[in-house]
């Protein structure tokens, strides 16, 4: 059975219970259902959740398997990263770039009522670690940043890691807590967004340490095809060590490109 089949592995309805801006430009949305409890297939930190927001006035309509909607329904969806997942209290959140233009998945989390329904379909890996990585290093834009700081806050500590992140300038900056990593903060400096090659050249210039990597990263599409060429061409790691996938497109139509 192919990954499309087998999506969605859960389907249902949370509650928007909570949003607060943690940055001028990042939000954090909070989700809560029953079906967030114990029992909630979470396999690695940073998966993808599929949240689905009915037009005004309407009720969410859940897909079935393999993503099939009834007939004649038109229910958006977008993908977005758990950024933490509690069991006890049965909330997700999800952390959201706001970005200009606005797309229509932080349009979605910023605009739709506390207290509405919002359908929800996954979840599905992301990140896998590589259980032969001496090193891990992440790398990406705002975008990345939830994904991110989840892998790290659950990353074995005996295998160092480093991540690179791609932000306009300070006031984007977060306090994370993370003591297993080395955080450096890559700034645009009002800069728009993948037109610098400030991640790239960050790569081309770092000391990669000694032993088999395992590099995963996520940004605008063509800066995610950047760092590919940079770390399998230019540094010479191995393919199948470095993922970085296209979460957008510059045009401002936010996407899940798998690489």
């Amino acid at each position: 059975m192919t990954e499309r089949e087998r999506f969605p592995r859960r389907a249902g309805v949370a509650t928007l219970v909570a949003r607060r801006a943690l940055t001028p430009r990042m939000l954090r949305v909070t989700l809560e259902a029953e079906a967030f409890g114990d029992d909630w297939p979470a396999e690695q930190p940073g998966e993808i959740l599929t949240l689905l927001f009915p037009p005004e006035g309407e009720d969410v309509v859940l897909p079935e398997q393999g993503w099939r909607f009834p007939a004649g329904v038109d229910q958006p969806w977008r993908n977005y990263t758990v950024r933490r997942h509690d069991p006890r209290t049965r909330r997700i959140d999800v952390d959201v770039l706001l970005h200009e233009p606005r797309g229509p998945a932080c349009t979605e989390a910023a605009r739709t009522p506390v207290g509405s329904r919002v359908g929800y379909a996954g979840p599905r890996v992301d990140f896998a670690p590589h259980d032969d990585a001496d090193w891990l290093l992440l790398c990406g834009d705002e975008t990345a940043l939830p994904a991110i700081a989840a892998i790290l806050e659950q990353h074995d500590e005996r295998t160092p890691a480093l991540a690179l992140i791609e932000i306009d300038g300070p006031a984007e900056e977060r306090a994370l807590d993370l003591p297993r990593a080395d955080v450096r903060w890559l700034h645009r400096d009002g800069a728009p967004a993948a037109t610098t090659t400030h991640l790239a050249d960050a790569l081309r210039a770092l000391d990669l340490p000694a032993g088999r990597g395992q590099v995963w990263g996520a940004a605008e599409s063509r800066v995610a095809r950047d760092v590919r060429e940079v770390l399998r061409g230019e540094r010479g790691l191995p393919r199948r060590h470095v993922s970085a996938k296209g979460y957008w497109l510059r045009s401002g139509d936010w996407i899940l490109d798998e690489d």
